[in-house]
């Protein structure tokens, strides 16, 4: 009766850590979408359920998913803090287990960081088939950049790849869409930075996940599809001080502009 009890609580804690999630359909930035996480948790009483019931807490489905998602936390700050390597042992420790639909996103992030660029791309396949709207859109824009990023043929064919794994798409966000515009061939940057600025976000860390999602992703048709160095770097810089902190691109853009001073 006791077991059914904590299983029945589990499943109702797990249907909630699904919903939530679920909810933040706007968020990438890494470090709020885990602060939400786990503030839902313990505002819902969640874990305090459990220690109501007559069970010892080390063998409680609860601490096993507290101590999951620590480790789901540590694996996000390595990424922010440019630890890839150490992020990627913790991903792939939680691989497989309850968290595994939260680590995709974060986790295809993680192997591009590290150039497995296969690997991302079938992670980002992943997200694709099995996420939100705009998770698709996400992953969409990382094909792009990774179709561009390891383009071994001419420029002529890349932009018919870009266009053609582009074409027919129905995109969930609109800023998202301008910047595959610039991939296809039909957009420009001043036109996806002024989309930007005129959607009014719920938070000002919202609109900067947004800004370094395009300056990271914009950056890389410059770099990648047209082959202009200087104006990737040019855009790096103007936007240095505009990148958020919890974005998981922000050490991506900085990686792009260390490559970028070495090269010359």
């Amino acid at each position: 009766m006791i077991k059914r009890k904590v299983t029945d609580v589990y499943v109702m804690a797990h249907s909630r850590v699904e919903f939530i999630m679920s909810r933040l359909t706007y968020i990438h930035s890494a470090k709020k979408i885990l602060s939400i996480l786990f503030l839902f948790l313990f505002s819902h009483g969640i874990f305090a359920s459990v220690e109501n019931i007559a069970l010892n807490s080390s063998h409680s489905p609860f601490s096993v998913e507290k101590t999951l998602m620590a480790t789901f936390q540590q694996a996000i700050n390595d990424d922010l803090a440019g630890h890839h390597r150490e992020a990627r042992q913790k991903y792939d420790a939680l691989n497989g287990g309850m968290l595994v639909g939260m680590i995709v996103l974060p986790s295809a992030v993680n192997l591009a960081a590290l150039e497995r660029y296969d690997e991302a791309r079938r992670a980002f396949t992943v997200l694709r088939q099995n996420g939100n709207g705009r998770e698709r859109d996400y992953g969409l824009l990382w094909d792009l950049w990774l179709t561009a990023r390891t383009w071994q043929g001419g420029s002529t064919a890349l932009q018919k790849a870009l266009t053609d794994k582009a074409a027919n798409y129905k995109w969930f966000s609109a800023y998202e869409l301008a910047i595959a515009d610039i991939y296809t061939g039909k957009g420009n940057e001043k036109t996806v930075f002024q989309l930007i600025d005129s959607i009014v976000f719920s938070h000002a860390e919202e609109k900067a996940d947004a800004v370094t999602q395009a300056v990271f992703f914009v950056g890389g048709y410059y770099q990648y599809v047209i082959n202009q160095p200087q104006k990737a770097k040019k855009l790096y810089r103007d936007y240095a001080s505009h990148l958020n902190k919890s974005s998981l691109e922000r050490n991506l853009v900085l990686k792009e502009q260390e490559s970028l001073r070495i090269s010359q």
